[in-house]
């Protein structure tokens, strides 16, 4: 061996091992395979570990398990015995050297957890528990499955990923970097092929924040009546299908499922797409299992395709013209937060950018936790959490949210509402659900987000406009105003300035007062002290 990869790990340059002429094989026993056909298959596993090439490499092992799986035959001589039980020997110790340095890639030797999940992956190879700390039982492996289908629409799709489509499918690789470790060793932790990274590309492009026209919403594009069966929470404030771990832990538990009751990859997948209830129907009216004869809708009889064409790239892209970036998993640390509390000012904090803790929160659909909320496990950057919680002590917990509430006004627009609170009327339609609607009423309850960070500059903006904006802690009041009602009467109804009124309520000419219009005013906290 001779040479180190970028890692820092021994590269095999020089196979040592390997003698300069083959033996004779003693003959098999009639049906069993030969150990020359062996031997090349393991040569050939051999030589695509030193070229870096695990994934390749593990295939190989796979099938040379499948060529000795089984009894020893009663009639075979010692010799092919023990050729027979060396080759397993080797097979477990390759298997071993492949999950470490995998296991070493994902992580840089760090993570227990990644370990763990990297030496789940060897249980087909006859580890002893001793050695492989797993929890549940293996699934099969995809390879058995889908992996060796030959197919026209898999080509068809293979030709759009390395064609038209090859943009995209960069952009999932790259966005596969950052993840790959974490979903990969929850899939295996959990007892499932870690190919199915797979199907969470082709659902979302690995993206936390993709939302399908049916409403189906995360990495794993889960709707809402199936995330709720599957533990995940939603809220105004959270929706944890866009949270990267606790959705791939829901995923891994459906497919489980799916699985256990199809006892096919081809028909789980499917049924992840299209739903249960469609696969089982084509099981009743066709009475067999063959995944590739069922009349699915068309978005279901290209999903297994996609996702082997997707698998098969993803395995070995460079093979196929893309580029490959070097690992970069996504760490953090966790941050227990009370309250309602602005992510911005958790990024301030920790002395970050409010964009990497937004980035690592996705869940959180108002960057912000939310209200009540004890010991809400924020995650910031590794490193960060200390110095965050240090500082946001210094902060009482009213302070650390500022939200306003607008009532809509006859003749208002989102542009006329957020140009006077000196926010944006992107960030208004999040805050309210509007999606990208600019649809709004008389007497609608809008909230204003002013996260802790931008309150001072979007006060000054809006000050600097012309407009009202009351000052911090100041309580609101309405006023409906009633036939003889004047200005004066109504400014000394509420304890207010004429002025005050005119300005808050964008007031020009104060005989045009109508019957029914609602009048704003803001006035200090009462001190009951």
């Amino acid at each position: 061996m001779a040479g180190v990869d970028t890692l820092g790990l021994p590269i095999v340059t020089e196979l040592d091992t390997v003698p300069d002429t083959l033996p004779d094989w003693p003959d098999p026993p009639p049906g069993a395979s030969s150990p020359a056909d062996w031997e090349g298959i393991y040569q050939d596993a051999l030589t695509a570990a030193a070229a870096g090439r695990p994934e390749q490499a593990e295939d190989l092992l796979f099938t040379l398990q499948e060529l000795t799986t089984g009894p020893e035959v009663a009639d075979a001589d010692s010799l092919y015995i023990q050729h027979r039980r060396s080759l397993e020997r080797r097979i477990t110790l390759m298997a071993g050297l492949l999950a470490e340095q995998r296991a070493y890639a994902g992580a840089q030797g760090e993570a227990d957890s990644v370990l763990t999940a990297a030496y789940l992956g060897l249980r087909g190879f006859g580890f002893p528990d001793t050695l492989v700390p797993a929890t549940g039982t293996q699934l099969p492996r995809l390879q058995a499955d889908l992996f060796k289908v030959q197919h026209s629409k898999v080509d068809r799709w293979i030709d759009y990923f390395t064609g038209r489509g090859r943009r995209h499918f960069q952009v999932w690789l790259d966005r596969k970097a950052e993840v790959d470790s974490l979903i990969t060793g929850i899939l295996v932790a959990e007892g499932l092929p870690p190919d199915l990274i797979y199907l969470c590309m082709i659902e979302s492009g690995l993206s936390t924040r993709a939302r399908s026209s049916a409403g189906a919403v995360g990495p794993w594009q889960f709707m809402p009546a199936t995330g709720r069966a599957y533990g995940l929470h939603r809220s105004w404030w959270e929706d944890e299908r866009r949270d990267l771990v606790k959705a791939t832990h829901a995923a891994s538990s459906y497919l489980r499922d799916l699985h256990d009751e199809f006892g096919d990859w081809a028909l789980a997948l499917a049924a992840y797409n299209s739903g249960e209830g469609r696969v089982r129907r084509q099981l009743r009216l066709n009475g067999h299992d063959n995944y590739w004869d069922y009349r699915l809708p068309r978005q279901t009889v290209e999903y297994v395709p996609k996702f082997i064409a997707a698998a098969r790239i993803g395995r070995d892209p460079e093979a196929y013209g893309f580029e490959v970036k070097a690992p970069d998993p996504l760490q953090w640390d966790d941050l227990a937060v009370n309250d309602a509390t602005d992510l911005g000012l958790v990024a301030q904090c920790a002395g970050v950018d409010e964009a990497a803790v937004v980035k690592l929160n996705p869940a959180l659909l108002r960057r912000a936790t939310p209200p009540g909320a004890k010991q809400y496990p924020v995650r910031v950057p590794a490193g960060t959490a200390a110095l965050a919680r240090q500082e946001l002590r210094k902060i009482p917990a009213h302070k650390r949210l500022t939200w306003r509430k607008h009532e809509v006004q006859r003749g208002e627009t989102l542009g006329h509402i957020a140009a006077r609170w000196g926010t944006s009327v992107r960030a208004v339609q999040e805050a309210n659900s509007l999606g990208r609607s600019t649809l709004i009423h008389p007497g609608d309850q809008l909230l204003i987000p002013m996260p802790h960070d931008l309150s001072a500059e979007a006060r000054k903006r809006a000050e600097k406009a012309g407009r009202y904006v009351p000052p911090q802690g100041y309580e609101r009041v309405t006023y409906k105003v009633r036939k003889g009602d004047t200005l004066g009467a109504i400014a000394r109804r509420l304890g207010v300035s004429v002025s005050h009124l005119k300005r808050v309520n964008g007031i020009q000419n104060p005989r045009r007062l109508r019957i029914g219009q609602t009048l704003s005013a803001y006035r200090p906290p009462v001190n009951t002290s």
